[in-house]
This record gives C-alpha cells, sequence and structure tokens, in this order.
C-alpha cells in the first residue's frame, strides 16, 4: 500500500498540473477573445487585398459565419499635448464590437467610432497612459500616417503626411500588453481616407454562429480561399504565447514523469521484501512442481498490480481534486481578493492528458517491474537450494565469528574517544569498546542515531561522561527499553571548573563538560572505569587493577614531564576557537581565550576584543579543533601574529594529543 500510494500521488500530480495548464490556456484564450475573432482571413503575400472577390463573399454568406468584418490595419504617429507614440491602427467596420467581446472589456467611455462629423478611437489602457489621454477629453488625438501615395516634398516634409483628429470614446483594458500598450481601434472608413484605399483591407474577421466545429469550417474556408490567404484560429493567431505555454507544460509532464520514476522504485523495494518474506512459499511451490518462469510470473502480475491499481486510484482522485478546484476554487491565487483576473487556479481537464497520463503511469510501471523481477528471481531461485543446503554451515560459522568478535557479548559503549583509550587500558583484552560519538563531530551538539541507540541498548555497559545532553537521550532509551544494560558516570567525584574557582558557564547545567582535558579529571575517570569494570566482572578484579596502576603512574609521569615543559612559559596564555582546554590551563597555570562563546558564532565585537588582549599579551599559539571551521582563528592568528595550530583533544591517542599541545604551547608561546 505505501508503493500504491506512491504511485497515486505522482499520477494526481500529473493530472493536477497538466489541467492547471490548460486552466491558464483557457484563460489566455478568452483574454484574446476579447479581441481576436475565431477565425481570421489574411493574404500570403502584400499588405491588402480585395474582399469583394466571389470567393470571398461566398465565405462570409456560409451557415456557419454568423458576421464578416472587415479590418484594414496600419502603424502610424498618435500625438497629443507634447506627448506621442506609435501604435498600430486598427480600421474596422460597425460589426467588431458585436464580433468580439470588447464592450466587456471597456474600462472608460463606450466604444464608440463615429458620431455625426466626429470620429472616435477606442484606445488601450496602457497606451492611453502613455499619452494621458482618457475618455470624454474635449481635445482631440493628433494621427499621422505616411501618404501611401505621392513623392516626399524634401522642402517641406510635413506635407508627406496625412493627419486626421479623432476624439478618444472609450479605453479597454484586456490584460494583455501587446494589445493595452499597443493598438488604437479607429473607423475603417478614416482608415481607408488615410491610406488612400477603397475598398481593400488587410484581414477579414469570422464569427462563427454557436456550436460550429471550428476545425472543420477552417479547413472548409481554407480550401475556397486557395493558396493566396491564410486562415488562423485564436490560437494560431497567438502562436507563440500558446507554443511557449504547451512547451512548459509538457516540460513539467517530463519532470513529473522523472517523479514518477522515482515513486516507482517503491515497487521494487517492495517486490524484493516479498521476494524474500515469501521464501518459504517459493520452495513450497518449486517442490509442487512450479518452474521459474511461472514464480517470476506472480512477483511481475505483482508488481503490475501495484501500478495499475495505483494509476487507477490516481487518475479518479486527480479529477476529483480538479473538479473541486474548479467549482469552489479551493487553492487561492492570492491573500487577497481581486488582486489578480481570477482569484483561484484556473481548471480545465482535458481527457486526453487524463489518458495520457494513464497510459504513462501503467508503461512506466510495467518495465519498472520487467526487468528487475526477472533478474531479481533468477538471482533469488538460483541461490535458494544453495542456501538452504549451506545453511547450517553458515549459522555455525556466523556463530563462531560473532562469538570471536563480542567477546561472549561482552561489548561496552562510551561516548568519546578519550574514554575508550582509559578504558581500553584498563580492560585489556577482556572487553570491546566503541565510542558513540564518531571522529570529527563535536560531542556536544551530536545526535545519535537510532541504529546507534540500538547498538549502546544492546551493549552490557555504558561508560558516559555525565555532562554531554545527547548522553540523557541515551540513557533514557536505555533505562526504558533494555534494562539489562549497566550504565556508569564517570564524573562522579569530579570537581567542576566553577565549584572550584572562578565560574565558566558552558550552558551544560553550569559545569564545563570538557573533563577529559584534565589530568585529575582522568584519574577519576579512570577510577570509575576500573570500579565498573569491577561490578561486571570481579573475577578479573586483580587484572584490572594492575592494569589501571599502570595507566595511573603513566598518566602522574606524563603530567610531570608537562609541569616541567610549561613551568618556563613567559606568555601563558592562549587562544582556541572552542574552550575544551579549560580544565588543562587552570591545571598548568595557564590563560585560555576561547572565540567562540556557548556554542554561538563569535561576534565581530568578540573578536576584536580577543585580538587586543591577546595582542597586548603577545599570544604566540592560536589551537583550532579539527571538528570546527578554522577561518576565526586563522583570522586572530594573522592580525596578533601567532601560530595557527590544529588539535583534537577527542582523538583516542588522548597521551600523544596532551603532549603536542604542550609542545606547541612550549615552541610558539614564547613572547619575543
Amino acid at each position: 500500500m505505501v508503493s500504491v500510494c506512491g504511485v497515486v500521488v505522482a499520477t494526481v500530480a500529473m493530472i493536477c498540473t497538466l489541467s492547471v495548464f490548460n486552466g491558464f490556456k483557457g484563460l489566455t484564450s478568452m483574454l484574446f477573445s476579447v479581441f481576436d475573432p475565431e477565425l481570421k482571413i489574411t493574404p500570403v503575400s502584400g499588405k491588402v487585398f480585395d474582399p469583394a472577390t466571389p470567393e470571398l463573399k461566398r465565405i462570409c454568406e456560409f451557415p456557419e459565419v454568423q458576421l464578416c468584418c472587415e479590418v484594414l490595419q496600419e502603424n502610424a504617429l498618435v500625438h497629443y499635448g507634447g506627448r506621442q507614440s506609435i501604435p498600430v491602427l486598427k480600421g474596422v467596420d460597425t460589426t467588431f464590437n458585436k464580433l468580439v467581446e470588447i464592450d466587456t472589456a471597456i474600462v472608460n467611455g463606450e466604444f464608440i467610432l463615429k458620431e455625426g462629423d466626429f470620429s472616435y478611437a477606442v484606445v488601450g489602457i496602457g497606451l492611453a497612459s502613455a499619452l494621458g489621454v482618457n475618455a470624454a477629453f474635449t481635445q482631440p488625438l493628433e494621427i499621422y500616417m505616411p501618404r501611401r501615395i505621392g513623392t516626399v516634398n524634401l522642402a517641406n516634409p510635413f506635407t508627406s503626411f496625412s493627419m486626421e483628429y479623432v476624439f478618444v470614446g472609450g479605453v479597454y483594458y484586456i490584460n494583455q500588453p501587446v494589445y493595452d500598450e499597443g493598438f488604437m481601434i479607429i473607423s475603417i472608413d478614416l482608415m481607408r481616407s488615410m491610406l488612400d484605399y477603397d475598398k481593400e483591407v488587410s484581414a477579414l474577421e469570422l464569427k462563427l454562429a454557436p456550436g460550429t466545429d471550428i476545425s472543420s469550417i477552417k479547413k472548409k474556408i481554407t480550401q475556397l480561399a486557395g493558396p493566396d490567404f491564410v486562415v488562423q484560429d485564436r490560437y494560431e493567431q497567438q502562436e507563440l504565447s500558446f507554443k511557449m505555454m504547451q512547451i512548459e507544460k509538457w516540460v513539467a509532464y517530463l519532470m513529473l514523469c522523472f517523479i514518477l520514476v522515482l515513486a516507482l522504485f517503491n515497487v521494487l523495494g517492495s517486490l524484493a521484501i516479498l521476494m524474500i518474506e515469501k521464501e518459504a512459499d517459493i520452495i513450497k511451490l518449486r517442490n509442487m512442481g512450479a518452474n521459474s518462469r511461472l514464480i517470476n510470473r506472480i512477483f511481475l502480475f505483482e508488481g503490475w498490480m501495484i501500478s495499475l491499481l495505483g494509476a487507477v486510484i490516481g487518475v479518479a482522485v486527480g479529477i476529483l481534486l480538479c473538479l473541486l478546484q474548479k467549482n469552489f476554487g479551493l487553492i487561492s491565487l492570492g491573500e487577497t481578493a481581486g488582486a489578480f483576473i481570477i482569484d483561484a487556479y484556473p481548471i480545465e481537464i482535458e481527457w486526453t492528458d487524463v489518458l495520457t497520463v494513464f497510459v504513462t503511469v501503467i508503461a512506466l510501471g510495467f518495465l519498472a517491474v520487467l526487468y528487475p523481477v526477472h533478474y531479481l528471481g533468477k538471482k533469488w531461485l538460483n541461490k535458494t537450494a544453495a542456501v538452504c543446503l549451506l545453511l547450517p554451515f553458515a549459522v555455525s560459522c556466523g556463530v563462531k565469528n560473532k562469538d570471536a568478535k563480542m567477546k561472549d557479548g561482552k561489548e561496552i559503549a562510551v561516548t568519546i574517544e578519550p574514554l575508550r583509550f582509559f578504558a581500553e587500558q584498563i580492560a585489556g583484552d577482556h572487553y570491546t569498546f566503541f565510542s558513540v560519538v564518531p571522529a570529527g563531530q563535536s560531542p556536544e551538539t551530536y545526535d545519535p542515531s537510532p541504529r546507534e541507540m540500538v547498538r549502546v541498548g544492546k551493549g552490557i555497559a555504558y561508560f558516559h561522561t555525565g555532562q554531554l545532553a545527547f548522553e540523557q537521550v541515551l540513557l533514557n532509551s536505555i533505562h526504558e527499553n533494555n534494562a539489562d544494560t549497566h550504565t556508569f558516570d564517570l564524573s562522579e567525584g569530579m570537581i567542576y571548573h566553577g565549584e572550584a574557582g572562578n565560574k565558566h558557564c558552558h550552558g551544560h547545567g553550569g559545569h564545563d563538560p570538557h573533563l577529559w582535558t584534565s589530568f585529575k579529571a582522568a584519574k577519576v575517570m579512570s577510577g570509575n572505569i576500573l570500579r565498573g569494570l569491577i561490578s561486571l566482572d570481579q573475577e578479573n578484579q586483580a587484572c584490572y587493577q594492575s592494569n589501571y596502576s599502570r595507566l595511573a603512574s603513566r598518566l602522574d609521569s606524563l603530567e610531570e614531564t608537562l609541569h616541567k615543559q610549561l613551568e618556563n612559559l613567559s606568555c601563558r596564555s592562549f587562544v582556541i576557537y572552542h574552550p575544551t582546554l579549560t580544565y588543562f590551563a587552570d591545571e598548568f597555570g595557564l590563560k585560555q581565550y576561547s572565540i567562540e562563546n556557548e556554542g554561538k558564532e563569535p561576534s565581530p565585537a568578540l573578536l576584536k576584543k580577543v585580538i587586543e588582549e591577546t595582542g597586548t599579551e603577545k599570544v604566540g599559539v592560536v589551537f583550532v579543533q579539527m571538528e570546527f571551521d578554522s577561518k576565526h582563528a586563522e583570522q586572530i592568528a594573522r592580525e596578533i601574529g601567532a601560530k595557527t595550530v590544529v588539535i583534537n583533544p577527542l582523538d583516542y591517542q588522548w597521551d600523544k594529543q596532551m603532549e603536542m599541545i604542550a609542545k606547541a604551547l612550549v615552541e610558539y608561546g614564547k613572547a619575543d
């Protein structure tokens, strides 16, 4: 059912997306219908033609043709009050406002082209704004049209233009810039007068009777008009706009097909799991005489049923959602009503699109399971017999390997690598340890995965610092789900920084959590590890105590060595990005300047303060941990002339890191 839901969602998305594109296409067609006729006849060559030919007269007399409007259009210069523009003048006869729905687009004035001896024009709202005119203005527009007949008088070029005056009768708004900003409608008689034409037209625009099949009548008119004329419907008149919408529609369709392919991976996963779950049934079928082809066909039909069921449900849900959107406008275009031409996304269901989506989902679903089922089935069925024969040996070897690896199930989790170092030094070979926080991660921001939480819960014990936030999550999980797992807080008996000295809060209950950077804390934590191991395994108590004594002696020796190295430092300060070495600095009489503050990025003011203070003290070393970005540390090092040193206090080689830190302080920490 999860796989079916994946196919359903992809199918619904395809149906709804294509229907929305169809809705916008219909909306655009509706907007253009205010200005564009249902059919338009134009010449193949030349600008004008004679509309009185027998063929064209017969076309206008067709019963399917309700109106035939003569149109003559040309570019002209329009001037008004110091402003001018060059729109397309569209001269039409008196049937134009019945041919298209231009009356519905009038926002000011009325559709009027002639009244008595006065000529009027209906202009687009963009053109009216450019010229600064409106309906009922008392001053007329000046129209200049180059004379079509005659020669240009270079001495007086003004005589080469015909000039007419027209008043603005109305302003229309179609919300299509090509018409709102670039067209002016005037009387065709006025156009013919300015162009010195008698009866010529540049186009015949037709309105068809209701219920007429546009494609059939277009074909009929094209045959009668002959090769010298082009007959265009509304989509062909705005071919570029509609082609762009179609391209966007099918690009969206292809992208959704890709999403569908991703959804079909769920089907493959379901089939793979099904084949594993039905292993016993497969063996029974083979024992009853079923061959590999029959068994493969069972899983193949299963995959096809998922695709078919998803396609059927998806198409039904998609159509339902489209109908709800179309009738109730569930998803609006904006928060404010009236902000757009329409308030909700337009929807138009085309059954060819529905069929295309259905066939696409079925075809891709069939192809998606065809090869994998045969491939997986062949591999799985061929291995079934071998697995059954080798299973006893595999189980035996697996148990032995597991026992060897897990040391009789004695696996212990520790929070960080330094704790693993201490624990392994004390436990020897009696236990296996693993760290929860991987290398390169900060334990203060680490979030354990469910897999890691399960592994910790399966271990015999968990040694934790007691100060990190995610440890509490692990402890809660262990107490709820793995009551047999022992937990040990290695910070018991610790004197925290802030209790025996000046405060240094890090957002961890007021305590600095970096206990492991202190020799004193390392010894306390090692002692707690010893007690934990003894409580788990009293039989090897002597071994653990002996190993602990060697570790404690090693820590004492290393601490003494570092004291000797660091006691003569002339500059006893250092800079570090994250304040990890607080306990280390206290033990050796050093001063730590931290760049980061409570896990936040340093502010410019803090950086400036650190630079000023450390520059005065001539600090020579800037430490940066490998799990943090080094850009701020490098910036400060450049400003104060110090050396940047990368350290890793979370490394397993804890003693080596302590030696490296001390070495860097000795080498770079002395003042000039």
